[in-house]
């Protein structure tokens, strides 16, 4: 069978989010401002409670709704950075060769990442209706084919906190969840190739207080989820390396 072509994914800026468990020299910047500005807070890098109870209170003396997430507006208003870039950490995506899943043809995360058959398992809301792939928060995120985003979301909302789905021409639809952000220019009706960068890992919505990871999931013709475990290890580039070994 032929090696299928590598698509390179589009370089792409986010909007910069800081919440807790982000770490870096944006959460340093935030903390020497916070301090500047009266609030007494350690300016270590690392954005804790106490740094969103630092980031509360200023969201309250400025009026903003005190959510203790320093997003693009508070981040603007004290004239800090707002963006940063998806930078992968591995430079290309691979497309699988043509057959080998049925409804993938690149793996959503580009970089370091695990995983394992997590669908159907207990949570607090039920059955698991997709898989979790742990990756660090930044990662990120490519369309496993090419479509249509249906809907979206850059504010958290709900469960899956800040969300896509994508929609192939066959009418499947892929879910990312509890995404960090989402890539610039996209929007309701954006169309997208396999390989693209949609967004970053993250832990937003009812995974805010756990690790960085994406939830997905496919979803036939827009029905009930299946399992997508065996389709993401088959356009796994890790996985086929390994089986060549």
């Amino acid at each position: 069978m032929a090696t299928a072509p590598v698509a390179t994914p589009r370089a792409a800026s986010v909007p910069l989010v800081l919440r807790v468990g982000s770490r870096g020299q944006a959460v340093r910047d935030l903390q020497r401002e916070l301090r500047r500005r009266g609030i007494r807070v350690v300016v270590d890098g690392a954005y804790g409670p106490a740094t969103k109870r630092a980031v509360r209170k200023l969201q309250k003396r400025l009026r903003l709704r005190a959510t203790g997430v320093a997003d693009t507006r508070l981040l603007k208003r004290l004239g800090l950075r707002t963006r940063t870039a998806a930078a992968a950490p591995a430079p290309t995506a691979a497309l699988a060769a043509p057959g080998t899943s049925k409804y993938l043809d690149v793996f959503p995360v580009v970089g370091d990442y695990s995983y394992s058959d997590d669908f159907g398992a207990a949570r607090h809301q039920g059955s698991h209706e997709g898989v979790d792939i742990m990756a660090d928060r930044g990662t990120p995120l490519v369309a496993v084919s090419t479509g249509t985003i249906n809907r979206l979301t850059r504010t958290e909302s709900g469960l899956g906190g800040i969300y896509v789905w994508l929609e192939r021409a066959d009418g499947t639809e892929y879910y990312y969840a509890h995404m960090n952000a989402i890539a610039e220019g996209l929007d309701a009706g954006s169309k997208v190739t396999a390989g693209q960068v949609i967004g970053t890992v993250g832990n937003t919505g009812d995974a805010r207080y756990g690790a960085p990871h994406l939830h997905f999931e496919i979803r036939p013709a827009g029905s009930r989820p299946i399992d997508p475990y065996s389709h993401l290890v088959a356009v796994d580039p890790t996985a086929r390396t390994q089986a060549r070994r």
